[in-house]
């Protein structure tokens, strides 16, 4: 009967205590939820603490219950239940809007009241705000697990007045305590989750960047920052690469924005080793000015950047950012960045010194070409005079042919000669000077078999000038190499010149050196120079390619390892051995392109 609810209505709510029925309904129902909850995964926590709010909101005849979680003092996840047609409580950790129950509830203090006078004048803002929310009774319990506070779990009556008796209230802090350790679960399971996921992406990049070559360097950095801006939910990141010389060699970034000669306080601030870290423009300095208006420009808001350095030397930074909503930075995250950068720094140092490496090979190798000419100086006179004789004395004959009055058919055959002797003057100069040259490194595809026929002509005077015959032996179905030609037929002299040098000691066999070239399994092709010296002592086998070794007199022990070093650069690899019957061949191996393969 509608009296009966009425009567219920007026009077229950008023009690001072529960009867012991309900009493030990009370208790089941929180051992059910307690008990519910103890062996949940972290992803079913919340869907659990919504059922079992509610049922404890049916249990006690109220209209809302919620539970608000915290992290470092603000709310980032709500779970509700309401009866239908009643809205959400509003958060009462709210600053502005309910200051005395904020503070009451951080000081670890329940609130409860069963009608909103009985609240303390201190309270009058508050009364005003529940008042709107059309709250009439409530009780709000903190929500601890040893540490900070988790959370606030609260019950509110809207269509009639409710006490709260005193074993309500220690059951409802059971009820708590339970909801709190599912919640510090859930953080602990979520934090090693997090933590595992980090130390995966870590490792992946340690193992990534570990064997990055400079060809691959720009398309790994690329991946691995995207990899990073995906894991810190942001926006945009930026890889920033200080040279040794002050400057910004180049920058990597996803989404490109990182233009850094619009961030020079960012940048500065790098460079010093300093960590740039801000969620809003206004806590820039007033020295920041220009980097403000480049953040707007950009729109972009918050961002941290931390400097890499390797050794104490800062090669670089780190950047991320958002156009999204501001977001704090914690200290974990920072750390992580940290560990991040010491990744991406390492990546950073590798490659300048491959670079440096790089630019020494190169020095290396053209004070070897330089050298060598001192050898060739013979063989070029030798080379030169010959045709440019020729020339001078054609030229003397068309001269005086030409005075007379009838030009007869002789005068064309010298003119075919001067200029048949001029291109082979010049085709000799050519060579010369490409090999002194000094340029970068060229990886084009290359015909092995022209690359040696050219230094068998440059060289075939000086083998002749020595008594020795010069051979090759080119297979036809060579494939095409990738490499650079200079350094290349740097490695194919420097081998022809000690086979030279060795058939010129006492004691050597049939003076013939033989250039071969044939394929080396069905990925590489080898080239190799066969000579009829003395052949290789077995005890300085293992240190013919070391720098400053030779057995030669005035030797300097530089050949054969800058030809390793070449060799080594383009992907092959060098070898020696002795003859059967007499001296010794030298041999290298270089990977067929793809060009070649096909």
């Amino acid at each position: 009967m509608d009296w009966l609810r009425i009567l219920r209505d007026r009077v229950v709510p008023r009690r001072t205590k529960l009867v012991p029925e309900e009493r030990l309904q009370f208790e089941t129902l929180l051992s059910e939820l307690s008990a519910g909850l103890i062996h949940l995964a972290a992803a079913d926590v919340d869907a659990a603490i919504e059922r079992g709010l509610q049922r404890v909101v049916t249990f006690l005849g109220v209209d809302r219950g919620q539970l608000d979680e915290y992290v470092e003092s603000k709310p980032v996840v709500r779970i509700a239940w309401a009866r239908p047609g009643f809205e959400d409580m509003p958060r009462l950790v709210d600053d502005e809007q309910f200051p005395w129950t904020a503070e009451t509830l951080r000081r670890g203090q329940v609130i409860r009241f069963s009608r909103i006078d009985e609240l303390p004048a201190a309270a009058a803002l508050d009364q005003a705000n529940l008042r709107r929310a059309g709250t009439r009774s409530k009780i709000c319990l903190p929500l601890r697990a040893g540490g900070p506070m988790l959370g606030v779990l609260s019950f509110g009556a809207v269509r009639a007045e409710r006490a709260w008796p005193d074993d309500l209230v220690e059951r409802l802090r059971l009820l708590s305590e339970a909801f709190s350790n599912a919640l510090e679960r859930k953080r602990m399971e979520l934090s090693l989750a997090e933590r595992l996921r980090f130390e995966r992406l870590l490792s992946s990049l340690s193992v990534a960047f570990s064997h990055l070559s400079i060809a691959d360097f720009d398309q790994e950095i690329q991946h691995g920052l995207r990899q990073v801006v995906d894991f810190l939910g942001v926006d945009r990141g930026s890889l920033i690469e200080f040279s040794r010389d002050g400057t910004t060699a180049r920058s990597w970034a996803i989404e490109e924005w990182m233009d850094v000669g619009e961030f020079p306080w960012m940048t500065a601030r790098l460079r010093s080793g300093d960590v740039v870290r801000f969620a809003q423009l206004e806590q820039l300095p007033d020295e920041a000015a220009v980097d403000r208006r480049s953040y707007l420009s950009n729109r972009v808001k918050p961002q941290v950047a931390i400097p890499l350095q390797v050794s104490g030397i800062v090669v670089g930074g780190l950047v991320f950012g958002t156009v999204g909503a501001e977001r704090a930075r914690s200290d974990e995250l920072l750390e992580q960045l940290h560990l991040l950068g010491e990744v991406f720094a390492n990546a950073l140092a590798r490659k300048q010194g491959e670079l440096e490496a790089q630019r020494l090979r190169q020095d290396l190798t053209h004070i070897g070409r330089v050298s060598a000419l001192g050898e060739l100086t013979a063989s070029l006179a030798h080379e030169l005079n010959q045709p440019l004789a020729a020339i001078l004395s054609n030229a003397q004959a068309a001269e005086r042919l030409l005075a007379a009055v009838a030009v007869p058919e002789e005068v064309r055959e010298i003119l075919r000669d001067i200029v048949t002797d001029d291109r082979r003057a010049s085709d000799v100069i050519r060579r010369l000077r490409a090999l002194v040259k000094k340029g970068d490194l060229e990886f084009v595809p290359l015909d092995l078999n022209e690359l040696i026929r050219e230094v068998a002509s440059l060289m075939r005077s000086d083998a002749i000038s020595r008594g020795i015959s010069l051979s090759l032996e080119l297979a036809a179905d060579v494939p095409t190499v990738r490499g650079d030609r200079v350094q290349l037929q740097q490695v194919v002299l420097n081998l022809v010149l000690n086979g030279l040098d060795a058939m010129h000691e006492p004691g050597a066999g049939e003076r013939t050196l033989v250039i071969r070239t044939a394929r080396d399994g069905a990925d590489a092709v080898a080239i190799s120079v066969q000579d009829a010296g003395t052949g290789i002592d077995e005890k300085t086998v293992d240190q013919l390619f070391q720098p400053l070794f030779t057995t030669k007199t005035e030797g300097l022990g530089m050949g054969l390892a800058i030809a390793r070093t070449i060799a080594d650069a383009h992907g092959g690899r060098m070898r020696a051995a002795n003859n059967v019957t007499a001296g010794a061949t030298f041999q290298f191996s270089l990977p067929v392109s793809r060009e070649g393969a096909r």
